[in-house]
């Protein structure tokens, strides 16, 4: 089941602007040189913001943004948390979960559109998954 990100309009607006801004070189002074920075940067975010994701699949939750991936197996996955934790994430939206996983203090954040259909595939899947109270309200 795939789960797309909610999207802010404040992210989008930040997003945009420095998607545009890569190409104020080129516009401003033609400064081809600049270019070969920018661009990549450019295409880099354009890809996060039309692929940013999150997929259940074989009892893995399969986080996806531009070219990166990050695969949490469900089981591993200890707790659930609403945040607006505005660390760099795979997450479009400051409105947020943050999924506790490992031994290692692993820590994904993400910001899937359903929340609560979110997070009951992942109770579904692994019913040890503690819950903080406001996801137990959102529920």
């Amino acid at each position: 089941m795939y789960y797309p990100s909610k999207k802010d309009v404040l992210v989008a607006v930040v997003n945009w602007a420095v998607i545009l801004s890569c190409f104020l070189p080129l516009a401003i002074q033609r400064d081809y040189e600049a270019l070969f920075f920018t661009i990549p940067l450019a295409l880099f975010l354009g890809w996060s913001w039309f692929t940013t994701g999150y997929r259940i699949s074989n009892e893995l939750l399969i986080i996806q943004s531009g070219p990166l991936k990050k695969r949490i197996p469900i089981k591993n996955i200890e707790k659930v948390s609403s945040t607006k934790n505005p660390l760099a994430s795979s997450a479009l939206s400051f409105d947020r979960i943050e999924i506790s996983y490992g031994t290692d203090y692993g820590m994904a954040l993400v910001s899937p559109k359903n929340k609560s259909a979110f997070v009951k595939h992942l109770k579904n899947i692994n019913p040890q998954i503690e819950l903080d109270k406001r996801l137990k309200e959102v529920m």
